[in-house]
């Protein structure tokens, strides 16, 4: 895969979509096969989608985010409550999206330190100009695109708790759980900690 779009990862997929990942990570488990994987998607309708399609949409971003995870961490996920769960998922989002991992631990980081209360569309557009120069590839993205990501990657951080809302994007402060903490420690995950605690 061209080394811009591991870069960004499956951003443009959507938000956390924590329950429906619950649901996938407990699926990934049992190691389904390809007929097994679409009956419990498409016939079972695990989800609980209103079509085949986006189910299979929605299936398919998780499967990016968690597939390549260990069976420690889906395990931790399908059993975990609420808060834990959204760390879990912001943790899978920012391991498949490096891009997302830089704007925690750069812009929000910054923001943090200069004592800002907020964030915005702009802080956003600026990152990505400089991204853009490491990667001309983004440069050459429809506004569109660039638009759902940038709205993507706040509502993601607002599913995790980082914002507030997507609306006025305050920043909240996240304490990462001793079971996740230790979870991402044991996969040399570090780098994801930084992130999600922008300190």
């Amino acid at each position: 895969m061209a080394e811009h779009k591991l870069y960004l990862g499956d951003l443009i997929g959507g938000s956390l979509m924590i329950k429906e990942s619950q649901l996938i990570a407990e699926l990934l488990l049992t190691d389904p096969t390809k007929e097994q994987w679409d009956d419990a998607i498409v016939d079972q309708n695990i989800l609980q989608k209103r079509s085949p399609a986006s189910a299979k949409r929605n299936a398919a971003t998780i499967r990016k985010r968690i597939g390549s995870l260990n069976s420690d961490f889906l395990h931790a996920l399908s059993k975990a409550n609420h808060e834990e769960a959204a760390q879990l998922m912001m943790a899978a989002t920012l391991i498949n999206s490096p891009l997302l991992a830089d704007f925690m631990r750069t812009v929000v980081m910054d923001a943090k330190r200069m004592y800002r209360e907020s964030i915005d569309n702009k802080d956003w557009e600026y990152f990505w100009e400089d991204k853009s120069r490491l990667y001309p590839e983004f440069a050459e993205m429809s506004k569109s695109s660039t638009y759902k990501i940038a709205q993507v990657a706040f509502k993601v951080m607002t599913d995790g708790g980082f914002l507030e809302s997507t609306k006025t994007k305050i920043l909240t402060n996240i304490y990462i759980t001793p079971d996740v903490r230790t979870l991402l420690i044991d996969m040399n995950k570090e780098d994801i900690i930084q992130a999600m605690e922008a300190y």
